[in-house]
């Protein structure tokens, strides 16, 4: 049975082949949240692409980072917009409680059709009541 050896990190810290990051206080330009957001995110475009940080790069990175965050912004109000639309539409449709079913409906009917048959009925019997409705 042959053992497998398992690979641990470099306790001294020698290994060549890891990138050496950026100083994330390069990418912070001013003191708003947003500004730290955009900031935060050139950093980790720049990590991700191992780009050194200089002065026309930290730029373009800053610039792509809001570009990216105010699509995302977008992007997450107009979902939010639509999930609060939907759950007012399905707010007010439970407030409006079940249509009447086809049994109701068909009831109905047949008792404005009794009413209507009714009128016409004593209106057949009242002519006197019918001319003077008509006229002369």
């Amino acid at each position: 049975m042959a053992m497998t050896e398992t690979t641990r990190p470099d306790p001294a810290g020698t290994a060549t082949d890891a990138p050496s990051l950026p100083d994330p206080r390069i990418f912070l330009t001013g003191e708003s949240e947003e500004d730290r957001l955009v900031g935060h995110l050139a950093f980790a475009l720049a990590a991700e692409r191992g780009q050194a940080p200089t002065p026309e790069t930290v730029a373009a990175l800053r610039t792509e980072a809001t570009a990216d965050l105010s699509e995302f912004a977008f992007r997450y109000l107009h979902n939010r917009v639509e999930e609060i639309r939907r759950e007012a539409v399905a707010a007010e449709l439970a407030r409006l409680g079940r249509p009447p079913g086809f049994g109701t409906m068909v009831l109905a009917n047949l008792v404005a059709l009794a009413l209507a048959g009714g009128v016409a009925g004593w209106l057949a019997f009242h002519s006197e009541t019918l001319a003077g409705l008509l006229g002369p």
